[in-house]
């Protein structure tokens, strides 16, 4: 298996991906396609396909941080008809040693997952499996941030923010984090400094950060 850069727009590579991004993230959770395309042409938002030989397997979309110590695992997937065979947790690792290669001054890997769903204890369950799962593999959870996902399209929805430690010396302090997501919101998300959701975010931040 390999994890290709995917670039060319007009590729199989592109188009397998993207078909693998639609099946697999609720549209609610995606970006505008324009925004999508234009964070592509930036460069430090990639593309990256999951490949056994030609067949592209799983897909995964890294920011990359141009001022602090992070990368942002914006989405990632395997296709559909191929889950449960471990290739979810063959993925990960992959990405890990993808940005410790292509930017190793990097400390971090953070992402979202889904929070618990009260009153609906079928989709409870499977975010109490996500977190599992991130888990097993080395991240934890940032339990004292409270975090909701900026949604183009509807409300903001309630999230839990995971780190990934890349090297065993990093220290994740609260106004790394707290910058890390207001460039989040600008760069990915298109919000302004003044966003009423950021300000929500940087009111309810915590002195120190508790990661289980």
């Amino acid at each position: 298996m390999q994890l290709l850069r995917v670039i060319d727009r007009k590729s199989q590579l592109f188009a397998d991906a993207i078909a693998i991004l639609h099946e697999a993230i609720a549209s609610e959770a995606q970006l505008p396609e324009q925004r999508f395309y234009d964070l592509l042409a930036t460069g430090r938002y990639q593309l990256f396909a999951y490949v056994r030989d030609v067949d592209v397997q799983g897909f995964a979309l890294v920011y990359f941080s141009g001022q602090f110590r992070f990368a942002w695992i914006d989405y990632f997937a395997i296709r559909s008809d191929l889950r449960g065979r471990g290739l979810g947790s063959e993925l990960f690792r992959e990405i890990v040693q993808l940005v410790r290669k292509q930017s190793p001054r990097l400390d971090w890997l953070l992402f979202e997952v889904d929070d618990d769903y009260e009153g609906d204890p079928e989709r409870e369950a499977d975010c109490v499996r996500r977190v599992r799962f991130y888990r097993r593999l080395g991240a934890r959870v940032l339990e004292n941030v409270p975090y909701k996902f900026p949604s183009a399209s509807l409300a903001p929805i309630r999230m839990r923010l995971m780190a990934y430690q890349l090297y065993l010396n990093a220290r994740l302090f609260p106004d790394d984090l707290k910058h890390a997501v207001g460039e989040i919101f600008t760069n990915i998300h298109g919000r302004g400094s003044d966003d009423q959701l950021l300000r929500w975010f940087e009111a309810g931040f915590p002195e120190a950060v508790h990661m289980k």
